[in-house]
């Protein structure tokens, strides 16, 4: 199955690289989704295999919860800032409600496969949330890294984007493709 991509990676200011992919709602879309943040990690050099996998799972996590509780298309978009090693993953769908924030956890062991998507998410991400977007809404987590291209995570000045704008990479423009399109600044 192949995304139908936005483009794909590409480099900003800072050396920012952005990843955009335009998935199907169909549960297949999580392995998907997978895959390519995989593809795209790799490609960015991110060394360190424990963040690889945090960031996959939490991208699985908001891809599948899209899928079976949002409409329309879900919209992944990876953001890696090298300079400050940190990632922001967005996703985004056509369904303006807003997912509950997360409990404490259950207080017994509970093998319950559902509802624990956004408490995983709340303890790998250094910062999570969702907000408003156009007609839907866009869930999102930022992860410091523990390096990539040798570079040491800098101290974040804010965990949170603001409320108010979408982390972009300015001056990027997206393309259709079905693969991987470097964007120009």
């Amino acid at each position: 199955m192949s995304a139908n991509g936005l483009g794909a990676e590409g480099r900003g200011r800072r050396e920012e690289r952005v990843a955009l992919w335009d998935l199907p709602a169909e549960t297949a879309s999580a392995a998907t989704a997978r895959a390519l943040t995989c593809a795209a990690l790799r490609e960015w050099r991110v060394p360190d295999q424990g963040d690889v996998d945090d960031i996959v799972l939490m991208v699985d996590e908001l891809v599948t919860n899209a899928i079976l509780h949002g409409s329309g298309r879900v919209r992944l978009r990876l953001r890696l800032l090298p300079d400050e090693a940190r990632l922001t993953a967005e996703v985004g769908d056509d369904n303006p409600v807003a997912p509950a924030p997360p409990g404490r956890g259950p207080g017994v062991l509970d093998w319950a496969e559902d509802g624990r998507g956004l408490l995983l998410v709340g303890a790998l991400a250094s910062a999570f949330g969702s907000r408003p977007e156009g007609h839907g809404k866009t869930v999102w987590f930022s992860r410091a890294l523990r390096s990539v291209n040798g570079h040491d995570p800098a101290p974040p000045a804010s965990t949170a984007p603001p409320a108010s704008t979408t982390p972009t990479a300015a001056g990027s423009t997206a393309a259709s493709t079905t693969g991987p399109q470097t964007l120009t600044p």
